[in-house]
């Protein structure tokens, strides 16, 4: 799959669409009148577009052999990426007070798993940087790096269309529905060994998110971090 650069690109435009249709009653829909939002959102909005855009031309210009153009855009992500992360932690930390103040719980939910999602992105995107000349493992976690910026968005489509459950479950086992069908696909069709496969990796990775996910929030330590960071 990782040498098909027209699914790729194909497969990045539906990840995005999904994650842009997710925030079109929440922020879209707001258009032009936005001034209810904070600047860290409209920045986090334009970095999510960069994101993606990039995602999806990397493939389009290894199809047409802009081999250089590649690598100056792939450049560019190592100051991306990063503000990227710091934009999502900059909306959980604007977020926290008032959603403490509403529930405490589930301010501490809803932080945790801004942060961990941070972590899992930062590592995603650190594999795939240091792989960089092994495409399998490269695709592979730009693909998982993405599917975690693709998560908050196909939570509230999903939401929006059936019902909190279901965006909580489509949030938890789309990126092992990802992992494990390729994972299938390289075992049968390809004989690739499953237990060297970066998708098994992956895949374990985001595990360890939910493990943590359903953990911290319980903790006396994650509840005297959200106050000590409300009360300053």
């Amino acid at each position: 799959m990782e040498k098909n650069n027209k699914l790729l690109a194909w497969l990045f435009a539906v990840i995005a669409l999904v994650s842009i249709a997710g925030f079109y009653r929440s922020y879209l829909s707001k258009i032009p009148d936005v001034s209810q939002f904070y600047f860290v959102t409209h920045l986090h909005l334009i970095l999510f577009l960069l994101w993606f855009g990039l995602v999806i031309t990397q493939p389009i210009l290894i199809r047409n052999k802009q081999f250089e153009l590649h690598r100056t855009l792939g450049r560019f992500s190592y100051f991306l990426a990063p503000l990227l992360v710091f934009s999502i932690l900059a909306l959980v930390y604007d977020a926290l007070p008032r959603n403490y103040a509403n529930s405490p719980e589930d301010a501490a939910v809803r932080s945790v798993g801004g942060i961990l999602d941070t972590i899992t992105f930062s590592l995603c995107y650190a594999i795939a940087m240091v792989k960089k000349n092994n495409l399998r493992w490269h695709v592979a976690f730009i693909l998982g790096a993405s599917l975690i910026v693709l998560n908050p968005g196909l939570g509230r489509l999903m939401g929006n269309l059936v019902g909190d459950g279901a965006g909580i479950l489509a949030m938890i086992a789309t990126p092992f529905a990802f992992a494990f069908t390729i994972l299938l696909y390289e075992k049968f069709k390809l004989e690739r060994p499953m237990l060297k496969s970066p998708y098994l990796l992956y895949a374990f990775i985001w595990l360890c998110e939910l493990v943590l996910f359903i953990v911290l929030p319980q903790t006396a330590f994650w509840k005297a971090a959200m106050r000590f960071v409300i009360n300053g």
